[in-house]
């Protein structure tokens, strides 16, 4: 589990990066992440940035999805 920043000053979402995912039918290729969490859209051009440790305020929506599902 990463986080990650789609345009500067934006909150930083979760994503899975390679080798995770939901299930083993939906895992993330090595060399890619996955689309944030909390069901927004993934921007084509990628993210801004992906870090492994919250540098700040993290995105509500992913955090209540992954305390939902046991992630966090």
């Amino acid at each position: 589990m990463r986080y990650a920043q789609i345009k500067g000053g934006q909150k930083l979402h979760l994503v899975f990066e390679a080798g995770e995912g939901w299930d083993d039918q939906h895992l993330v290729k090595a060399g890619h992440v996955s689309a944030p969490i909390c069901g927004r859209q993934a921007p084509p051009e990628g993210y801004r940035m992906t870090c492994n440790l919250s540098l700040g305020e993290a995105c509500k929506n992913c955090l209540r999805v992954a305390r939902a599902k046991g992630l966090r």
